[in-house]
This record gives structure tokens, sequence and C-alpha cells, in this order.
């Protein structure tokens, strides 16, 4: 399984490289977060520089696609590309614009996939920490797209995972959105199934290594 990284909170991309690496060696030079670069990912640029920092850089896809990401280089060596993010924009919206995880279109019963933004067929079942499992099932056999960083034992998942399909019966529609059920007893309130308002604002943000 290829790995992936989940970070609870928003990083603010800063430039990879100081003034003062301007005088570095051509090698290092081009491995720059402002020139357009031949690597594939994070993980190459690291390998071949090793000094890269944290920052946005310039990569290409196996199409020839120039595009920009930000590179975390510092967490368990380096190398990690941000594939991906998502962020509750409003609770109080149920499957509503800004909802791109789980369906802008509504909570709806004729379209439990959703938008099938974050489709995986792999299924899966409280929960253990430790893990990473995608498209996991509640007691109403909903969907969400996944639960990072636990691995999941019970029923419940809409309380800790997130991306929410297109349809959740209990409660209709107040557990479909990208955080589903994060504000069942009160938005930020840390009590019952509701979780703070640390986690519930954060970003969830996806590296490939």
């Amino acid at each position: 399984m290829t790995p992936l990284g989940f970070l609870l909170f928003l990083t603010v991309a800063t430039r990879a490289w100081s003034e003062g690496d301007a005088n570095s060696s051509d090698k290092e030079r081009t491995c720059s977060s402002w020139s357009p670069s031949q690597f594939r990912s994070c993980k190459e640029i690291k390998a071949e520089c090793p000094r890269a920092r944290d920052g946005l850089y310039f990569l290409r896809t196996k199409n020839g696609v120039i595009y920009q990401t930000f590179c975390d280089m510092t967490t368990e060596g380096g190398g990690w590309t941000l594939v991906a993010s998502v962020h509750e924009n409003n609770m109080a919206g149920k499957c509503t614009v800004g909802d791109r995880w789980s369906s802008q279109q509504g909570s709806r019963a004729d379209y439990p996939e959703g938008d099938n933004n974050w489709a995986n067929y792999n299924t899966f079942g409280e929960f253990t920490a430790g893990f990473v499992q995608f498209r996991v099932f509640n007691n109403e056999r909903a969907a969400n797209a996944l639960c990072a960083g636990m691995r999941v034992t019970g029923c419940n998942t809409e309380h800790h995972c997130i991306g929410g399909g297109g349809f959740f019966p209990e409660g209709n529609p107040r557990q479909c959105g990208d955080f589903s059920a994060f504000d069942w007893d009160g938005y930020g309130t840390h009590s019952g199934y509701s979780c703070s308002r640390e986690i519930t604002e954060a970003s969830v943000l996806l590296f490939y290594y």
C-alpha cells in the first residue's frame, strides 16, 4: 500500500530557500522552489538535494505537466509531496457547495455515492490509533472517505472520519458533509459526540512519499 501522511493542522507554505542558499552549488540551485523542475516528487528532490527545505516546489507529471505543490522536507527525513487537503468550510451546510469530499448536491437517497471524488472500494468494518483506512461504513451503512491515524473497530465512524458520501440516513441531513458528524452534540463543544473546535476547524493534509 502506498504510504500516506496525515496532519491535522494547517501548514503554512514558505519559500524553500533563503537568500544565503543562492550561493550554493549549481546542483543545489536546480532544486529551488521558484524554477520549474524535472522532478516527479518531493522524494526525488530530497534525494538529489539533501539540504532542500519545507516549501513550495514545481513538479512534473508523467505527461510533462508542470504544477506547484508543497513539500515537507522535514518529517521522517523529508520527501513528502502534498497531494490533497480537506477542511470543513461550513458545518451548517450539509452537502452543500464546498463539500468536495462528500457531495455538493445535498443529502439524497438516490445519490448515495456523492460526487465520488474520493471513491475507493476497499471496505472496512470504536478505533485503534496508528492506522489509515479508506471507505469505512457506519451503523447505517453510510460510507466515510477515510479515517486518518486510526483503525476502525466499531461503526460510529461519522464522528471521527472525513468525507461523507451523498447520503447519511441517521438524522438526515445532519451527517452529510466533509466532516460528517463532528458537531453532533454542538459545534466545537468537545463533549459527547462532538469534536473540539481545533479539530473541526483544522485541515487534513494528505502527503505521498
